[in-house]
């Protein structure tokens, strides 16, 4: 869900010298020789070694997942009066397990942990949408004893409300640039080193006290040009129900699914690498005069090539 991965630049190293796939060893005829086919199967075991879940915790270290706004929160997608918001998105996101493509745990105490304070500036016309996000924080993992923290990716977006009365209905553009904290040295990283097209589309639905805000994203993830590793580009839906308790205070449950292409390196594409997850949880939002707070909770149920853990995040939102 949240976390990011980095390609390990000796198996990659090794893999670009052999000439063989990281996923698929190819198999030589038999007219081959003999000598060469025992050195080549040697040198898949010794890959095949390397790319054991010890040495693929570094590999699945920083490449980059979610955007700003992790989840879909209550009003994302719905219309607003015509003016200038300021939103600040307050986050933690803990893990302590990795699992492999299948999903199963293949490490505990990773002790992985991301804090971000994600600011963002949004203008409201009101069907014309333009919006800001600019985050800090940092990303640490206990396990390997490494640390990361600064500004992060800047994300721009413009969106315009679809004419319809049903529902309000925005389509949206971000662009993430590569601004972040880096260190090409280093396996793990707070920026990502590349950019992203990101096309989301926002729906908002009231029917009496219950209400509906989801969402669906696509992104085109560009190659990190330090690594040569293309991340998988990433399918989001998101979804989260509403129940109006009182005039001030909204609450529901919410579910969250991500996938992810293989990732390439160097055009290499690595078998088997993709990402999924699927999360569950619930937002609590309370309206006061001149603002309002949404909490978020979200738990990694599921998830495959990533990590598993929970997810805390406040959200305050306020007009000027």
């Amino acid at each position: 869900m949240r976390n990011n991965f980095l390609a390990t630049s000796y198996v990659f190293e090794e893999a670009r010298h052999a000439g063989v796939s990281l996923a698929r060893l190819p198999y030589l005829p038999a007219k081959e020789n003999p000598g060469q086919k025992r050195q080549d199967r040697d040198l898949g075991r010794n890959i095949d070694i390397m790319l054991k879940p010890k040495f693929l915790l570094i590999f699945l270290l920083t490449i980059g997942l979610p955007a700003p706004c992790l989840a879909v929160n209550f009003y994302d997608g719905s219309r607003a009066p015509k003016g200038l918001y300021f939103l600040s998105y307050t986050s933690l996101y803990g893990a302590d397990k990795t699992t492999d493509s299948k999903g199963k745990t293949n490490k505990q105490n990773y002790d992985y942990i991301k804090i971000e304070e994600l600011l963002r500036f949004c203008y409201y016309t009101p069907e014309l949408v333009l919006t800001a996000f600019i985050p800090f924080g940092g990303v640490h993992s206990g396990f390997y004893d490494l640390s990361s923290k600064g500004i992060g990716d800047i994300n721009l977006g413009v969106g315009y409300f679809l004419p319809v009365k049903q529902a309000d209905i925005l389509p949206m553009l971000f662009v993430k640039l590569a601004n972040g904290e880096y260190d090409s040295k280093k396996s793990l990283n707070y920026g990502t080193n590349q950019c992203d097209i990101r096309p989301v589309v926002f729906l908002y639905k009231a029917m009496g006290r219950f209400s509906i805000d989801a969402a669906a994203k696509y992104y085109f993830r560009a190659e990190n040009p330090a690594t040569k590793v293309l991340p998988g580009n990433e399918l989001y839906l998101q979804c989260l129900f509403g129940w109006q308790l009182t005039k001030k205070l909204k609450a529901g449950p919410s579910i969250n699914w991500m996938r992810s292409a293989n990732q390439k390196n160097d055009g290499m594409e690595i078998e088997r690498s993709r990402r999924e997850s699927f999360s569950i949880g619930g937002d609590f939002y309370l309206r006061l005069s001149s603002l309002s707070v949404t909490f978020t909770y979200l738990r990694d149920i599921q998830s495959e090539n990533t990590t598993k853990g929970d997810f805390f995040q406040v959200k305050t939102c306020y007009k000027f």
